[in-house]
């Protein structure tokens, strides 16, 4: 293991524990702790999001998966008397099944005409739940959704979710996970033919590569992935809405590519530091609601003029503007010019 590689490794343990402790830092507020748990489920749909970004396509309505997952969840344990966990991976297999019917139609366009469709498709989910009194409660909102179970677990006892706090840790060991298998997924031969895939369709083609084999698999995971985080939003908030202002809105479908382009896009941390950023500035700046989405357009401007790697890569950004200054100061500095001397050294000398 080398020097980078270590230090790696240790900035992701340290960047875990310091999660895990974060509720000690902001004292069991519990408003400041559901901002947590918002982030958190932010972090997992930006990074699905970024799963179909990785093919150079741009969905407009990534919320519309969610929104299977969180009414699909829901709907299993209060009408199908389902557990938490059963009802939370069968509501994320549902958003993916959803996700393989349309992939094959929908991944034969490219660029506008897919975000288009993707937007629409979202938007029709969002109505059928908004009008389907007798299944989602409609416009009236689907009341009651159960927390999860009470869990016992070594050295702990038994760990009821009914608490901020504890749904916390809940929501972070699971979106932690999913993350990882992101991860690994993204570093994996499956990760290798997307990247060809991005690179071009026809050349991948023609040295083997399924090309709308492997488009349909990161459509379905991607969404698979946003249908847990609907999920575990709905279990948190105990009730959900389909009106155009709710979470499964078209504005939420832009916030997450603003958050994805303002983190940065070719890197794997980008929708974590674009989510983080991007919501506690619009937390800091909630007495100015009204121009909250002016502001948030002016940084991911800013961003996008200004930060070739956006905020994940700022880091790199900073090290380039220092070695570049060094190297100026170094072309600059004056060469010192020591004078020879014409005279012949001592052992040369004649008698």
């Amino acid at each position: 293991m080398n020097r980078k590689s270590a230090v790696k490794k240790l900035v992701v343990i340290s960047l875990i524990v310091l999660v895990f402790l974060m509720p000690a830092f902001v004292s069991g507020d519990d408003y400041l702790i559901s901002v947590l748990i918002l982030i958190a489920i932010n972090i997992l749909m930006v990074a699905s999001l970024r799963t179909i970004a990785l093919l150079q396509q741009i969905s407009l309505g990534h919320v519309g998966f969610s929104l299977i997952g969180a009414y699909g969840s829901a709907l299993l344990m209060i009408k199908g008397g389902l557990p938490f966990w059963p009802a939370l991976m069968l509501g994320g297999l549902g958003s993916a099944a959803v996700a393989l019917v349309l992939g094959y139609p929908f991944l034969k366009v490219r660029g506008i005409y897919f975000s288009i469709l993707t937007l629409l498709t979202a938007e029709t989910f969002r109505l059928i739940a908004y009008y389907w009194r007798s299944l989602t409660g409609g416009s009236n909102s689907l009341m009651g959704v159960p927390p999860p179970e009470p869990m016992t677990l070594p050295l702990l006892g038994t760990v009821t979710f009914d608490t901020s706090i504890s749904y916390y840790y809940l929501a972070v060991a699971v979106i932690l996970l999913c993350l990882l298998i992101l991860y690994l997924v993204e570093h994996s031969h499956i990760g290798q033919a997307w990247r060809s895939i991005k690179d071009s369709d026809e050349l991948s083609q023609s040295v083997g590569i399924n090309v709308i084999g492997y488009k349909i698999i990161n459509f379905v995971v991607a969404c698979f992935f946003a249908g847990i985080s609907g999920a575990l939003f709905a279990h948190y908030q105990l009730n959900l809405s389909a009106a155009v202002t709710s979470r499964f809105g078209v504005f939420t479908s832009i916030y997450l590519v603003v958050y994805l382009v303002v983190g940065g896009i070719n890197s794997f941390v980008g929708p974590i530091v674009g989510t983080i950023v991007l919501t506690l500035i619009s937390e800091l700046t909630r007495p100015m609601k009204e121009y909250q989405p002016m502001l948030i357009g002016v940084i991911a401007i800013l961003v996008v003029l200004y930060m070739p790697g956006a905020l994940a890569g700022l880091p790199r950004q900073i090290r380039d503007w220092a070695h570049s200054g060094k190297t100026k100061t170094e072309k600059t500095r004056p060469i010192e010019v020591r004078r020879q001397d014409s005279s012949p050294p001592k052992g040369d000398e004649t008698n």
